[in-house]
């Protein structure tokens, strides 16, 4: 059976993403990456290679790059919460902690019971000074997570914050 051009291309870069992501795990991320980009290439609006990408990126300290990657993959994708926490965490990186909130706070309505997006949140709203909102998240990803010593840590900071602007 033959494919039509298109077909071959989706499937070109379906294999080309499933390659790269083999040698993730073994921590080849620049080697990853040339599979990635061989995938968006093939198809432009596969959304799952970019996501990859970013993650590669990332991992190489790229945030640039990755937040550009992750930024391509939204464009096609609106479900899939690790990928706007992943946009989320590299813009804070950046010093971006205003841009990362709307991001963050999608992946959390994709993901409510995840302790990880609620502690992001934490974080960027204490980059951003805001107290009570920081609080806020960390105490929700604690009851979510209730044995993180870091989320415990974190909210220690924030209350200190809290009755130092009290006082």
């Amino acid at each position: 059976m033959r494919f039509a051009p298109q077909n071959h291309k989706k499937n070109a870069a379906a294999d080309y993403n499933r390659q790269g992501a083999l040698l993730m795990p073994c921590g080849a991320y620049r080697q990853a990456s040339y599979y990635f980009l061989s995938a968006v290439v093939c198809d432009p609006d596969y959304w799952p290679a970019f996501f990859n990408l970013g993650n590669c990126w990332a991992r190489l300290e790229e945030n640039e790059a990755a937040i550009w990657a992750y930024e391509q993959a939204v464009r096609n994708c609106d479900h899939h919460a690790p990928l706007f926490s992943n946009l989320g965490i590299v813009l804070c990186r950046q010093g971006e902690a205003k841009r990362a909130l709307p991001y963050l706070e999608q992946a959390l309505r994709l993901n409510p019971d995840s302790p990880s997006c609620a502690a992001v949140l934490g974080y960027v709203c204490f980059q951003l000074e805001q107290w009570g909102l920081a609080w806020h998240w960390y105490r929700r990803a604690l009851q979510l997570e209730p044995d993180n010593d870091s989320v415990k840590d974190s909210l220690k900071v924030v209350s200190k914050k809290i009755s130092v602007a009290a006082q």
